[in-house]
Formats: structure tokens, sequence, C-alpha cells
């Protein structure tokens, strides 16, 4: 009897133990499922699914609540409706992988997309745009090789050195901006050439090739720690923006010193008025730039100096010879030119049989204006866009007449343009 009582008790224990196991194992996945998809399925649809639930007196069903949630957020959960276990932004791999609607976009497509994007856009998206972009800081590194842009409109020489401590990759950028502020210390924008200098003698890379000094606080003495460094001998582009050549910057002299540690520069971008007031464009500008190339011609394509030209006129001599010492060019912008005289000298020396006024062929044979146009300039071969501003109303500064005429106009123009065969 003994025997024949336990084993039947035995066995109901065995059967209770199980159901309870399934009830346990089939309640969490359910919840799982619901909780990972009811809070991105908006409210009208669960208002519908609730309404037709009661209508039709039939419960809903998971299916039916994985359907509600709307395709743009179908990404959140897996095959069965249960949330993914990982949100990481970049696998190891070529393919981008759990960051939403971007899950079809490979990684080097992004990264094509993401340059066409100034510094602070990258920026902005890379640390508060999405949190599954957050790695692209260091999975693409190459986002950030340029930071010469003007995006960041209040940017100063000390936040360029917090950003430059932020940059993944400081020793291989091509491309820098320092930009300062009337309250800045030029100082600072010593260090900023000191950190850039330690990180790529630290990694022994090359230094960048596009420089851009921009604000009022560009002092001279910001040009020796430039040239100690040997800055200047990878770069292409040279850009000085609101820049000023006084006597309390003292930037003039030291500009022709930093022109001859340019042997490469192909670009050249400065305010007129400080080109024209360091003395004149030859001298001080192209002269030490083809010192650095041990006298052969320079390397320039682009010289703009369009900024500022007001009050301070490249005069006609210069533009004449430019041909001379930069063959290459191909863009060049002026921002005003020379006031030559009214009357050209050939039109004095036709009056010698009638009323000859010798004084006035005097007047105009010693206006340099007046014997650069009696001459062709220099061809500028490649020379492709060619601007020059204030062009009517330059000849006002410096006395009458207050316009330009049309005559005077296109006699510029004529020497201009037969000097350069392939402007468009």
């Amino acid at each position: 009897m003994d025997d024949d009582d336990r084993k039947p008790a035995a066995k109901r224990t065995t059967r209770k133990q199980g159901a309870t196991s399934k009830k346990r194992k089939a309640n969490p996945g359910d919840d799982d499922t619901l909780s990972a998809v009811l809070p991105w399925i908006p409210r009208a649809q669960l208002e519908a699914l609730i309404t037709s639930s009661v209508s039709n007196r039939k419960a809903i069903t998971s299916e039916e609540v994985i359907d509600a949630m709307p395709e743009h957020e179908q990404w959140r959960i897996d095959s069965s409706g249960k949330k993914k276990k990982s949100y990481s932004p970049v696998k190891s791999g070529p393919e981008r992988v759990n960051t939403g609607a971007f899950d079809n976009i490979d990684a080097a497509t992004m990264l094509n997309i993401f340059m066409y994007l100034n510094c602070k856009e990258k920026y902005t998206c890379v640390t508060s745009g999405c949190k599954g972009w957050r790695e692209f800081k260091v999975t693409m590194p190459s986002l950030f090789l340029d930071l010469s842009d003007n995006s960041w409109r209040k940017m100063t020489a000390e936040r360029t050195l917090i950003l430059m401590d932020w940059v993944p990759n400081l020793a291989q950028i091509t491309a820098l901006r320092i930009k300062t502020q009337d309250k800045c210390n030029p100082n600072t924008c010593k260090q900023i050439i000191k950190t850039l200098v330690a990180a790529k003698k630290k990694a022994n890379a090359p230094m960048i090739t596009k420089l851009v000094l921009h604000g009022p606080k560009i002092y001279g003495s910001l040009i020796p720690e430039l040239i100690k460094n040997e800055v200047g001998k990878n770069l292409t582009s040279l850009i000085f923006h609101s820049v000023s050549v006084t006597q309390k910057t003292k930037l003039g002299g030291a500009l022709a010193s930093l022109f001859k540690s340019l042997p490469r520069l192909e670009e050249l971008e400065m305010p007129q008025r400080a080109a024209v007031e360091m003395g004149n464009l030859h001298p001080t500008v192209l002269s030490p730039l083809r010192t650095a190339r041990s006298g052969a011609s320079t390397l320039l394509r682009v010289l703009d100096l369009g900024q500022d030209g007001w009050g301070r006129k490249v005069s006609l001599e210069a533009i004449s010879k430019l041909g001379n010492s930069a063959p290459e060019l191909e863009v060049l912008r002026l921002g005003s030119v020379q006031r030559p005289s009214g009357r050209p000298i050939s039109s004095a020396l036709m009056g010698l049989g009638e009323s000859f006024d010798g004084n006035e062929l005097l007047s105009l044979m010693g206006d340099p204006a007046e014997r650069a146009l009696a001459s062709p300039m220099t061809c500028l071969p490649r020379l492709k866009e060619f601007a020059v501003g204030r062009l009517v109303d330059s000849f006002a500064y410096g006395g009458p007449p207050r316009y330009a005429t049309t005559e005077e106009i296109n006699r510029l123009l004529s020497w201009f343009i037969s000097g350069m065969p392939a402007v468009e």
C-alpha cells in the first residue's frame, strides 16, 4: 500500500511543475514584443485597433499590432517583433547596419554624402544629429581633414584650439583657418601653429596645403612662427581675409618674408588695400614668390585682390608685367585699377601740326598709367576669368571727372582683353 500511494503523488507533482514552467516561458515574450512596438504606433492607429476589436468582438493579435507600426519605424524590431538588442551604428566590414533608414546606404556612399556638408554641419551631424552617427568621428576620419571653411560664424582663435583638440586625427588635416575677433589674443594664433606642427612632426605627416588667416588679430608676430616651422613649404593656397596692414599689426614687412617661403603657392587671395599698402604688387608680392622658386616664374593660378579695393588701386604698369611673373594665371580679380588720363598720348601727338600743347604731352608722358596703355600688356595665355571692380567710378578718386566715359572704359577693356586671349 505504501508503494502504491507514493507513485501517483510523484507523477502529479511533476505534471504541475511542467505546466508552471510553460507559463513562465510564454508570458515574458509577449510583453517584450508589445513593449517594443506600442511606443511607436500613432495614437490614431491604436484607437482604430481597439474600435475594430470591440466591433468585431475579437481580440487584437500580435500581428495586427506589428502591422500598425509605421514602416519607417519597423527597423527598430526584428522579424519576430522583438526589440533589437544592438543599436551600434557601424559594424566591422564595409556595410552599415542598425542605423534606421540609412541601413541601405553603404559607408562609402554615406561618406560621399557628408562630404557635401561644410565643417560645422558635419560636426553637428556627428555630435548631435543622431546617436548612431557619433562613431563616424572615428570610422570616417576624413570628414575633418579640411578645417578651412568659414561656416563657424563666431569662431575665435581659442575655439580653433578646442576644435583641433576634438579632431580625431590632427596630424592628417590638410587645410586650416585661423579666425580671430577683436577680443582675441594674437599669441593664441601662434599657439595654434605650434600645436599643429607638433602633431605633424610626431606623426611624420606632411604639412598643410591650405591656410586661411582671418580677422583683425592676424599680426606680423605670427609670420616668423610660420616661417620657422616651415608651414609654407607645401602650401598651395594662402588666403588673407579681413586683415589689415597697419603700424599696429606690423603685417606689411612680414608678408614679404612669408612669400619667400612659399615655393608651391598656386592661389593667393588678400585684400587689395593690404597688397597696395605694402608697396607695389611686384616688389612686395610677386618678386618674393619668385625668390622662393630661385628666380623662376611663380606657379600662381589664382590671384584674387578683389577684397577692399576702394581707394587703393593697382597700377596698370604692375598689371602689364603680370605675364612675366605669373604666366600660369587662370583667375585674376582686382578691386580697382589706377586712373589714367582722359586723353591718350596718341591723340595729343596728332595735334602737332595744329594747336600742339607741349606741356600737355609732357604731362601725359609722365603719367605711368598712360605709359602702360601706350604699349600692349604682357600676354596671360591661360587666363580664363578676369574681374575688376569700380571700373566706372574709380576715375573719381583723386579728382574729376567723376565717372569714366564710354570711350575711356572701352580703351581700358580693349587693353586688358588684348593680353588675355583665352578669357571667357
